[in-house]
C-alpha cells in the first residue's frame, strides 16, 4: 500500500480452481491494499501455487456447502479497517480502485458500515448486459458477517440495520463469470439445491429462498416444479416490497416465463401474474417483456405487440440498473420479437422500424433483416427499379457494400424472405460476373 493512506484496507475473497483468474483479481487492486486473503476451498490447479507468488496469505479451509461460513472465515482472517470483497472473477477499473482510500478515510467518522457500487455484468465479448448495486465494501467489526449458505448477504449479527452508502454513482465492479460458462451445469445445480434445502427447512416462510429453489429448478429443466417454488414465493412476500427487490421482482418475471413453455397455460393465468407483478413493480421492464413473450407463444402475436413496446419505453425511461435483468440481456430477442408480432399484425411500418433499430446493434442477425424485407416487399409496397433503388440506399447505410460477406448476406436473406425481385436487383447491381460465376449465384 502506498505511503500516506491511513486506512488499512483488506481485499479478501474465497476461490476453488481459479488458475485462469486469480493473478488479475490479485493486481487490479495491489496498490491501495494493505493485506490480501485468499481462502481457498479445495483446489487442484494452481490457484493456490499463483496467489502465493502474488504476495497474498493464503489459507486453506475445507469445503462446507456453506459460502457464508467461507467468506466469514476470509473476514476473521483480515486486520484491515475495511474489507474489499470480491470475487475471483470481478475487478475494478483503476480510477475507481484509487479513490477507494480516501473514501474510506472519510466515511469511516461517520459511522458508515458499507458502501455499495455497481456491478456489471459482462458477455462474450465484453459488453455490459446488465448492472446491479452489490454490496462489497465494508468496515471490519465483529458485528458485520455474512450469513445463508448460498445466495449469501451482510447483516448486522446484533441485528440492527446497516448503515450503507449508496456509492453506485462513482464506483463500479466488473463481473466476467457469465463468459463462457455452462451455468445450468448439472453438478453446480445439485449442489445449490442442496444447499438452499437446507436453508429452506431452518426459514421455511422465506420468499426469497423459495425464488433462488425456483431458478435451480427453471435452470434443470424441471418447469412444473419451477413454477411450484415461484408460486408459493409470490404466497409468502409481504404485501409491501422495494422498488429495488431484484429477487421479488425476478421469481414474478420467471413465474412468466415458466406458464409461457406451458402449452396448457391461458392468458387469463398469466394474465394475472403480470397484473401482481406490475403493481408491485410498476417501472420493471421485464413483467411486460415477459407478458409479450407469453401472447407470442401462444399465437397471440397482435396482442403482444403493446407488452413488447412498453417493456422497451420503461427500459428506456428507468433504465437496467437494479431492474430488466432479462430484458436487458435479450434485448436483441425483443425487437425481433416486435418486427415479427408487428408484420403477422399488418403493421408494416412499425416491423419496418423494429427491424432496422435491431440492425443497427446486430446487422448479421437474419430475423430483422428478414421481417424488414417482408414488410417492404410483401405488404402491398410497389415494387420496381425506383423501390428497389430505395431500399438498396437503406441497407448500404447498414452494410458495407465494399465488404463480399455482407452483399452475400443480404442476397441469402432476401431469397429467404421470398423476395425474389429484389433479390435478383441486388445480385446484378452489387456482384461482378466473376464474383456471380466464382459463387454460382
Amino acid at each position: 500500500m502506498k505511503a500516506g493512506n491511513k486506512i488499512r484496507i483488506s481485499q479478501c475473497m474465497i476461490v476453488k480452481n481459479e488458475e485462469k483468474n486469480i493473478e488479475k483479481a490479485l493486481s487490479w487492486g495491489k496498490d491501495i491494499m494493505w493485506e490480501q486473503i485468499v481462502v481457498d476451498t479445495g483446489s487442484t490447479d494452481r490457484t493456490v501455487e499463483l496467489a502465493g507468488k502474488m504476495g497474498a496469505k493464503v489459507f486453506g479451509l475445507e469445503w462446507a456447502e456453506d459460502f457464508a461460513a467461507a467468506k466469514n472465515h476470509a473476514i476473521d482472517k483480515a486486520r484491515g479497517d475495511w474489507i474489499v470483497f470480491l470475487d475471483a472473477d470481478e475487478y475494478m477499473a483503476d480510477e475507481d480502485a484509487k479513490k477507494l482510500p480516501d473514501l474510506f478515510n472519510r466515511l469511516s467518522p461517520r459511522g458508515v458500515d458499507g458502501i455499495t457500487a455497481l456491478l456489471h455484468n459482462l458477455d462474450d465479448s465484453g459488453g455490459v448486459f446488465s448492472s446491479c448495486s452489490h454490496l462489497r465494501f465494508f468496515r471490519n467489526i465483529p458485528d458485520i458477517r455474512y450469513k445463508r449458505r448460498i445466495h449469501e448477504q451482510l447483516v448486522s449479527l446484533s441485528g440492527r440495520e446497516l448503515k450503507v452508502m449508496d456509492g453506485t454513482q462513482e464506483l463500479s465492479i466488473f463481473h466476467t463469470g457469465y463468459q463462457g460458462r455452462d451455468l445450468a451445469g448439472k453438478t453446480k445445480n445439485n449442489r445449490n439445491r442442496r444447499m438452499l434445502q437446507r436453508e429452506i427447512e431452518e426459514f421455511p416462510q422465506d420468499p426469497e429462498l423459495m425464488g433462488y429453489m425456483g431458478d435451480e429448478c427453471f435452470d434443470a429443466g424441471e418447469m412444473q416444479e419451477a413454477e411450484r417454488w415461484y408460486r408459493q414465493s409470490v404466497k409468502h412476500m409481504p404485501a409491501q416490497l422495494k422498488e429495488y427487490d431484484q429477487r421479488s421482482a425476478a421469481t414474478f418475471a420467471k413465474l412468466l416465463m415458466t406458464l409461457t413453455e406451458k402449452k396448457d397455460a391461458g392468458w387469463p393465468d398469466a394474465a394475472e401474474v403480470y397484473r401482481q407483478g406490475v403493481q408491485a413493480f410498476p417501472k420493471e421492464a421485464d413483467m411486460d417483456y415477459m407478458a409479450g413473450r407469453f401472447l407470442v407463444a401462444h399465437g397471440q402475436a397482435k396482442e403482444a405487440v403493446p407488452y413488447l413496446e412498453t417493456a422497451l419505453k420503461k427500459l428506456e425511461a428507468y433504465g437496467y440498473t437494479n431492474r430488466a435483468l432479462l430484458l436487458a440481456g435479450n434485448l436483441g430477442d425483443a425487437y425481433d420479437l416486435l418486427a415479427k408480432c408487428c408484420y403477422e399484425a399488418g403493421e408494416l411500418q412499425k416491423c419496418v422500424a423494429y427491424a432496422a433499430g435491431r440492425l443497427k446493434y446486430g446487422r448479421y442477425e437474419m430475423k430483422p433483416l428478414l421481417w424488414l424485407l417482408k414488410a417492404l416487399f410483401q405488404g402491398g409496397q410497389p415494387q420496381g427499379k425506383e423501390s428497389y433503388e430505395a431500399v438498396a440506399g437503406f441497407l448500404s447505410r447498414l452494410y458495407d457494400v465494399a465488404s463480399l460477406k455482407d452483399r452475400l448476406f443480404v442476397l441469402k436473406t432476401a431469397q429467404k424472405a421470398g423476395c425474389s425481385g429484389f433479390a435478383a436487383y441486388w445480385k446484378d447491381g452489387f456482384f461482378t460476373q466473376d464474383e456471380q460465376a466464382m459463387l454460382g449465384l
